[in-house]
Order: C-alpha cells, then structure tokens, then sequence
C-alpha cells in the first residue's frame, strides 16, 4: 500500500524523531481501499460506504472505499487534503504501524522513508534519554488496541461470511468516456439477516455485532457519493 520501508522504533536510531503525524495525504492518493476497525464503524458510516474485502478463501476484512478506479482516492484533492471529516485510523497513524511478528505479538514500527520529512519541531519527542515519552506511551497504546481490534473486527467478518451472510457487489459511474465499475466488495444480504436464529439475533444484540453490521448497512448509501465525487473529477467530453 504505502508502507514501502518499515523498520521497528529504535531508541537510538530515532533517538532525534518526533511524533509527527501526516498533514498531507499525497502518499494515499492511489489508494482507493483500507481496512478500518469496528471502533470506527459509527464515525466512517457519515461519509464512507463500509464493505467486507475477501482476504483469502472465506475470509474477509473490514474496509472503507475511497474510490471506483484502482489508484485512485476521490477523498484525496490535488493539494493532498483530505475531504472528509473522519479519516479512516489506517492512513490517520501514518507514518506509525504495527508489524506482526512471532507468538501472536506485534511491534510498532515506522516507515522511515518518510517519516524525516515530516517532522514539525512543535510535536512531541517520541524518546527522551533513551526511553518513550508519555505522549509516544499514549499513541503506542492506541495503536495496540486498534489492532487488538482489527483482530475482533476480522472475526466478525468471518463469522458473517460463515454464516452465509455476505454477497458480493459492484459500484458503478457513467462518465464520459465510459462506464467505470469496482467489483469485489462484499455485503451483508439484508434479507438473510432478518432469517437467522433468535438465539444469533440475541448474541450479536449483546455483544454489538448487530450494531456494527447496521452501521455498516446503512454505510452503503455512501457508494452513491463516491459516484457523484468521480463524475465530478473526471472533465465533461
């Protein structure tokens, strides 16, 4: 995507680095998906159309579309503002992640290709004298539960599709030049919903799976706004 040289947080090597985020969102201007986490499902639901990316043989994630054409982000202007209000955590952390590595444990790394330019002398240091500062303590535990979450919100969406819940989909635009259509994204099927047990119905009310999944119903009349941004994008014949 656009993580190109991550390495791990190291109190030496980035002893002079500070917890700048990113401001311009040029790097993601050629992405148009990224996984989001349940945590964000009421936030994104605004603006964002929530579908389910299949990620290997029946399984799936969560994610946000930006776009209806591979590489390209109709949320990202020339400028490389971002317009929306919410931006999806995933391109928010930036240029902060967390690597997997072994015994089900993770590290938090960055992408050093850029991270030095995009330092600001106002933001906080992430080590003094060798160790995180409070603030770096904080933003690491962020990134930690967003992906503990991830984790949950994988499951979910297993479970949905192990449930025979999602169907695939596609969006699609008239433009001048043609029509344009993204296929791939997968759906709850509203009707099956409303069929499953009285005792599943009762577990993901408790548990806040069925208010994820309505978020991310109600998400999809966003896939018309992405439409109305790429007929405004692309110049009339």
């Amino acid at each position: 995507m656009f993580y190109n040289n991550v390495v791990p947080l190291d109190a030496t090597k980035h002893a002079d680095l500070k917890l700048s985020l990113a401001q311009n969102f040029n790097f993601a201007a050629k992405v148009h998906a990224v996984p989001v986490v349940g945590a964000e499902f009421s936030s994104l639901m605004r603006d964002y159309a929530i579908v389910f990316a299949e990620t290997g043989e029946k399984t799936y994630s969560p994610t946000v579309m930006l776009g209806l054409r591979a590489q390209e982000n109709l949320f990202v202007d020339a400028e490389g503002n971002w317009d929306a209000p919410y931006i999806p955590f995933f391109v928010r952390r930036f240029p902060f992640v967390t690597v997997e590595v072994e015994n089900d444990d993770a590290v938090l790394c960055i992408e050093e290709s850029v991270a030095r330019t995009m330092q600001r002398e106002e933001d906080a240091a992430i080590f003094v004298d060798g160790k995180p500062t409070d603030a770096m303590k904080q933003f690491a535990q962020l990134m930690f539960q967003s992906r503990d979450d991830g984790k949950r919100s994988g499951d979910l969406a297993n479970e949905l599709g192990k449930e025979g819940l999602l169907h695939q989909v596609s969006a699609s635009a008239e433009l001048p030049g043609g029509p344009v259509s993204m296929d791939g994204m997968w759906v709850v099927d509203e009707t099956k919903l409303r069929n499953i047990s009285a005792a599943k119905a009762d577990e993901w009310l408790k548990n806040g799976t069925m208010s994820l999944i309505y978020a991310h119903l109600f998400s999809l009349a966003n896939l018309d706004g992405l439409v109305n941004r790429l007929q405004k994008r692309t110049p009339a014949a």
